[in-house]
This record gives structure tokens, sequence and C-alpha cells, in this order.
């Protein structure tokens, strides 16, 4: 492992490889990702508001690995450390031990079970950390004061960037944290605390840049330093996901991002058609597409080519997990498994063209393989190889009579299938047996149904 001083701040062009600078650790585009939001501080700061514990996690995990038939999965856990979420930043290293189950001796105990139960679930578990805000409250925050780690104003004043849980946050200088070698030492820190080179992925939120006016630092510095922070996570085998791809413009329309091809995956994934033709899923992804837009995104690009759904706010609802799972999870894996091609403007609608004959709609938010339909809005089947190859599942939100040519969208040539159905506690134990027409099954759906077809 090189020398952290070593690292190097320079932009990545990744356009000439399409690849990411170093393989990561996981390939998101083949994988769900989520946050498990656990607790928050009380009002006054005097306790912890825990809203699920250890125990609750581990049950949300395991249903979610129900409903999505065990496709691999990334569960990031907010409000871990101290009195939860957005609390003590710049400091992560003590757990919340609000969290922990009655059976441990503590909260890092309530961690690790969880940690390796999530296994048998197909679930890796991480935690959701801050390395840009910093709070007066925080144990930290006299150390960097004195180290002059936070940025700072034009007049040498303190840079204000927000209230958070209602008290105000300051700007990490990036720049000076790691010069001074003290954001090395706490990433080392927290991965002396939790298994995270273990897991391979950590979620940093709000990765923004600021400049430090007053020390005369500029937006590239910063932007330079949140590289080289970048790197060192990866050289530690651990990749960073975070919100954005940042190029850190104030209206968010972000046209040239700083970080493509060293972030792996964005919860908020704003791209423009051109980004999605020109950058293969498995350099970037991500999801929510529609939030802080960047310019030329309609927001409904998710039609076009797949996103994920927030599980964050779905749970406890599993009818939502389990609608999100089949609209837009299921066609996120099929459609990054798939070369983008091109994309064109027709009359009065968008079509993505990818290969093996697939081609989706923006508008009338369609998908077909070599014109056998697959989706129209809310009805549809897509492939799902990572549970049984030659398996698919169909669902309808609304319900209705629907016929689908397997020969074609499945490339089966078979007599008959096996149907089983797929609710909210995972697969039924009921199968029945349907005949196929010339490769072409029709498939009666009640609202929020879906079943998952076997063709061998």
């Amino acid at each position: 492992m090189r020398d952290w001083k070593e690292i190097p701040g320079d932009f990545y062009n990744w356009k000439k490889t399409l690849k990411p600078e170093r393989p990561y650790i996981h390939d998101y585009s083949k994988k769900l990702t989520y946050k498990i939001f656990m607790a928050k501080p009380t009002a006054d700061f005097s306790a912890s508001d825990v809203i699920i514990n250890y125990e609750d996690a581990f049950r949300h995990i395991k249903e979610i690995d129900a409903i999505t038939l065990g496709v691999p999965k990334i569960a990031y856990l907010v409000g871990w450390q101290y009195y939860g979420h957005d609390h003590n930043y710049p400091a992560w290293h003590e757990m919340n031990e609000a969290l922990k189950r009655p059976e441990d001796k503590c909260a890092l105990d309530s961690y690790m079970w969880l940690f390796e139960e999530a296994k048998k679930y197909n679930t890796t578990v991480s935690v959701h950390i801050n390395m840009f805000d910093a709070y007066e409250n925080s144990p930290l925050w006299d150390t960097y004061v004195k180290e002059g780690l936070i940025a700072t104003n034009e007049d040498g004043s303190l840079m204000k960037v927000g209230i958070w849980n209602g008290i105000q946050a300051y700007a990490v200088s990036y720049k000076r944290e790691w010069d001074s070698g003290y954001a090395k030492k706490r990433i080392d820190e927290i991965c002396q605390l939790l298994p995270l080179k273990e897991a391979g992925t950590v979620h940093i939120d709000a990765l923004h840049a600021k400049k430090d006016v007053g020390r005369g630092f500029e937006m590239e510095d910063s932007r330079a330093a949140r590289r080289k922070i970048l790197r060192y996570w990866r050289d530690l085998g651990i990749d960073v996901t975070s919100e954005f791809l940042y190029f850190d413009t104030p209206d968010w329309a972000q046209r040239e991002e700083s970080t493509v091809g060293l972030l792996p995956l964005c919860y908020h994934f704003s791209q423009n058609l051109e980004d999605y033709i020109a950058r293969p899923a498995d350099l970037v992804c991500g999801g929510d597409a529609s939030y802080r837009m960047k310019e030329g995104n309609t927001g409904r690009f998710a039609n076009l080519f797949g996103d994920q759904t927030d599980k964050e706010s779905a749970m406890p609802d599993r009818w939502k997990v389990l609608d999100g799972f089949c609209t837009r999870d299921t066609k996120f894996l099929y459609l990054n498994g798939l070369k983008r091609e091109y994309a064109r403007v027709t009359g009065d609608d968008i079509e993505a063209y990818f290969a093996d004959g697939v081609v989706t709609t923006l508008e009338e938010n369609t998908m077909s393989r070599n014109g056998a339909l697959m989706q129209k809005g809310s009805d549809i089947i897509v492939p799902t190889p990572w549970h049984k190859e030659g398996s698919a599942v169909v669902y309808s939100r609304n319900g209705g009579s629907f016929t689908y040519d397997l020969k074609t969208i499945l490339d089966v040539t078979v007599d008959t299938v096996q149907l089983r159905e797929l609710g909210i506690d995972g697969l039924c134990d009921n199968v029945a047996n349907a005949a196929l027409d010339d490769g072409k099954l029709t498939v009666n759906l009640g609202a929020k149904q879906a079943f998952v077809i076997y063709t061998r």
C-alpha cells in the first residue's frame, strides 16, 4: 500500500477507458443498495430517538431479501453513532448504545451480530457517515478549530453550511484535513472500530466541496483533496458511495462532475441523456434520478435506464418495497447488464437502444426486446437470472390480463412454465403450471400481484 502522502489529487479521465480508475470492490450495477434509518438525537440532544434498533434492522433485511429474491444487496446504517443521524460530526468513533439488543453487552456487539447475520440474507452491512459537516457540540470541535481544519470565509470566520438537527453545521476544509493527516486519522480509527474493510464499502453523505477562502484555497484545491480522500479509502479496500457525482455548482446543474470513476454509486443519480449513453452502469450508477436534477435531465430517465427505489422511506410498508422492486429495481438490474448503444428523440418521445434488441421509451414508459413488449407503465415482465436461470418476474400494479412472448423475451422454447406467487413475505408455497401458446404466456394478475415464472 502506498504512502498516503503520495496519493495524487488529479482528475481522473474516465473517457479514455470507460472504466473506473481501479476496479471497484463491489459491482453496484448488479446489486441493490439501501439505507436503514435507525435513530436521530432528541430535540434537546439529551438522548437518542430510536426508530429502528439492531433487531428491527435484521427483520427489515430479511424481509427485503425475501421480496427481492435474494439479489445481492448493501444496507447502510444511518444513526449508528452517538445519539444518531448527523450527531457529533466530525467524530464517528462512538456507537449509539440505545440501539443495542438486550442480550448484547454493547452496541458494537449488536453491530457485529447484524453484520454476520445479514450475510445469510445476501446483504452486506456498512454505515452512513459524513466528512463535510462539523458541529460545535462534537468532541472533536475544539481540535478542528485549533488545528485549522474548518473552512473559512474571506474575513477568516468559520464557514457555515446549514442547520441540521436544529444546530449550525460548519464545513470541514478537505485540503487542510488531508494535508494535516487528520482525515487519514479519522478514517483509520473508524476502520479499527468497524469491519469496513471486510464490507468493502461505506456511504459518505454530503461529500460537497467548498472553497477555504480565508486561507486562499480555491474550489479545485478542495476537489483535489476530496479525490485523495476517495483514493485513500480505496487503498484500504473500501469503495465510497455518496449522494452526487459532485461538480459542486451552486444551482446543482452539474455539467462535468469531478468524481466519475472514483464513486461507483450515487443515491441522487442526476445525469443527462448523453451521460447515460457515454457512461456504462458499471462505471457509475444509482437511483432517485429526479432529485436536484442535472441540466437536461427530465427526472424520468429511470423510464429509459432504470433506477433503484428508496427502500429507507418505503419500509415498513412492504407493499411499496414489492412494487418498487418489480417496477424499478428489476429493470435497473436488467438494463445494467446490457450495453447502451444510443438514444434518439422521436416526434414526442425519447427512445433508448440497448444491445440484445432491447428498446425503452421515456414518455410511454415501455420496454421491449426484438419487438416483444416487456413493459407498459407499471405492467412488466423482467428476467431475474440471479434468482434462477430462465426465470422472470411478472407484475401489475392495477391488475389485468397480459400476454407475453416468452420465446422472444427469455429465449426459451417450452410448452409449459411454472408460476409461483411473489408477495410481501417472499415466494409463496403454491406452484401452478401454465401452458404456452406458440411461446406466449397469458397471465391474469390482480392489483399489486406478482409471479415468478420458471421456464426450466
